[in-house]
């Protein structure tokens, strides 16, 4: 009887060896390879799937077709540094030390995206435009984009991109290859403007009408649609590579136009982008408004290759992405703005509320007071056509003077242009929301007094003000 069982199992040997060989087929059929396209100055309201009618974004509302497509995805510092320094780190500001592009504290024992995948088995490399410089491993420099952002006449090619990964699957490794757009950024020249006709622009609510507000927002919608075209051929290159079934695609918007209220700003306009992430079969084509933020994008990765809990500042995507009964991630966001000014801000699923440390200062970053720099114009004509008429008065005015505490219904006016702070029935929310801002700043080491070095500004900037203020009354 035991040579009989002996026998039988032997016999079984090569069906058990067969077995384990799927197993493990199937193991590495569900870790994926991470393909990660994201923008640069574009917020959430710049493309046809958000609501901008005259967008030519077919590429990115296709893919949000697609995707588990997050519509509330915000950034702690809507500036190129810190977003990236959040997004390659999963750690909030005061934790990575990137601040703000002006604003750098060392910390060590920085871990970035490739010092978590590169143990799992994935080669990590950007190209195009990086803004980053933080942890340990190296992050590879694939080329075929361009790297400064401020450049004209830029070119791209994927070739770059095409044999990474081609080398990664030779050396049997996975991939996390991290596209950087330069689009769009400043100098906004790129794309055909002609597409966009100035008479047919949507402006926003908070914008002063003026030739020179038209035309920025008819340069950005062609580097938009550069941007979108990249998409298109990113998604080409997937097809032809047979990358679809076994590679997530990320698309990130990034943080808002360099406008008023927008880049180095708290407001929506700024700190909110969109999140597309594409996995057929695996992530659920779905829409969500839930709370999510840029550091939550490596834990995601880090749990989808299969490792451990990384205990970062960013929380993994993975189970809303996936799971039909997950249909919330955070409660709030904390967005933490130290310069150009000191602005603090806690958002909720309705309600964002803003703190602004020196309100007596004018609210302008000097960028739109530069010459070389084309959304300086509009600002230019706004502050002109303010000085003799009372309604763009109190629209420069509510740019330039913010009060200690606003509070907005960011669901119903999302460019934040009805301050509720005011508001008897508002009163009991504001305060609550006032401490748990300063839980969310204590919690991540940020002092909650504002610093005294971001004093008021000049007397002459004064002066402009009292007369803007007086002509608005």
């Amino acid at each position: 009887m035991i040579s009989q069982l002996i026998k039988n199992l032997l016999n079984l040997s090569p069906i058990l060896a067969l077995a384990l060989s799927c197993q493990t087929l199937v193991a590495k059929q569900t870790k994926p390879n991470f393909m990660i396209i994201i923008g640069d100055d574009v917020g959430w309201d710049a493309f046809g799937c958000t609501g901008m009618k005259e967008a030519r974004t077919p590429a990115i509302d296709q893919l949000a077709k697609e995707s588990t497509m997050m519509t509330r995805f915000y950034c702690s510092v809507s500036q190129c540094a810190p977003l990236r320094a959040e997004l390659y780190t999963g750690l909030f500001p005061m934790s990575n030390g990137v601040l703000a592009n002006a604003r750098k504290e060392k910390r060590t024992g920085i871990k970035n995206i490739a010092d978590h995948l590169n143990p799992l088995g994935y080669k990590v490399g950007l190209s195009g435009k990086k803004h980053f410089g933080l942890g340990t491993a190296k992050i590879d420099v694939i080329p075929g984009f361009p790297s400064n952002a401020n450049g004209s006449n830029q070119v791209h090619s994927f070739d770059g991109v095409e044999n990474y990964i081609l080398q990664a699957k030779k050396e049997e490794n996975s991939f996390c290859v991290i596209i950087g757009a330069t689009h769009a950024h400043h100098p906004w020249d790129h794309g055909k403007e002609s597409n966009f006709p100035t008479d047919q622009i949507q402006l926003r609510p908070h914008y002063i009408d003026t030739p020179a507000a038209r035309q920025a927002m008819a340069k950005h919608a062609a580097e938009v649609e550069v941007l979108d075209q990249q998409v298109h051929e990113t998604r080409e290159l997937m097809k032809k590579m047979d990358l679809e079934k076994d590679t997530i695609l990320i698309f990130l918007s990034e943080q808002g136009i360099a406008m008023p209220r927008g880049k180095w700003s708290p407001y929506e306009h700024g700190s909110r982008a969109i999140c597309l992430a594409q996995w057929k079969g695996e992530i659920l084509p779905r829409k969500t408004d839930t709370l999510a933020m840029y550091c939550d994008i490596v834990p995601t990765l880090i749990d989808f290759a299969g490792g451990k809990n990384p205990d970062l500042d960013g929380k993994s995507l993975k189970k809303l992405w996936t799971s039909e009964k997950v249909k919330n991630h955070r409660n709030e966001v904390l967005i933490s703005n130290v310069h150009p000014f000191w602005q603090k801000a806690i958002v909720t699923d309705t309600y964002k509320l803003i703190w602004t440390g020196h309100p007596e200062r004018e609210h302008i970053w000097g960028n739109f007071k530069s010459k070389g720099k084309f959304f300086a114009k509009p600002w230019a004509e706004w502050t002109e056509k303010a000085q003799d008429n009372q309604r763009v008065a109190r629209k420069v005015d509510h740019i330039l003077q913010p009060k200690a505490f606003e509070l907005y219904d960011i669901v119903n006016d999302p460019y934040e242009i009805k301050d509720l702070s005011n508001l008897p029935e508002n009163k009991e929310r504001v305060v609550n929301l006032q401490a748990r801002l300063n839980q969310l700043m204590t919690d991540c080491g940020e002092s909650t007094i504002p610093p005294l070095e971001t004093a008021p500004n000049t007397k002459k900037d004064k002066g402009k003000r009292r007369k803007i203020q007086k002509t608005s009354k």
